[in-house]
């Protein structure tokens, strides 16, 4: 009887452990933007309020973060950017839910005049989507 029950809790445990990880990673959407010369604090700041506030509303936003570069001082580290953006996307097609939703465009038309450029980089998560 203790055979059966460990093989039954065996196999329940390789089930639930397969249809935990039958989904798509998520996805982290990093976008490093240069700002044009000028930009204030005040503007900065107003952006990454707005920002977060606009662009969690997205469906298959799981997680956003806005701010300033933190470091530069090491050899390795990325310098030529100003603002860093992180978003968790559910899984890899909430990219295309991401790029022409409304609120992501509202984001762009209110401060893609503030921006020098931009750089872009999506790559899968080690955990699979709730």
């Amino acid at each position: 009887m203790k055979k059966i029950i460990s093989t039954i809790i065996f196999a329940a445990s390789i089930f639930i452990s397969a249809s935990v990880y039958a989904g798509e990673p998520n996805v982290y959407h990093v976008v490093l933007v240069d700002l044009k010369d000028g930009v204030t604090a005040q503007q900065i700041e107003e952006m990454t309020t707005v920002g977060k506030a606009l662009l969690a509303n997205i469906p298959g936003v799981l997680d956003i973060s806005i701010n300033k570069k933190a470091r530069e001082d090491r050899k390795v580290h990325i310098k030529d950017y100003d603002l860093g953006v992180l978003v968790k996307w559910e899984n890899n097609k909430t990219g295309d839910i991401y790029a022409p939703h409304v609120l992501h465009q509202t984001f762009l038309k209110l401060y893609k005049d503030m921006f020098k450029s931009i750089r872009v980089i999506d790559f899968y998560g080690n955990e699979n989507p709730k």
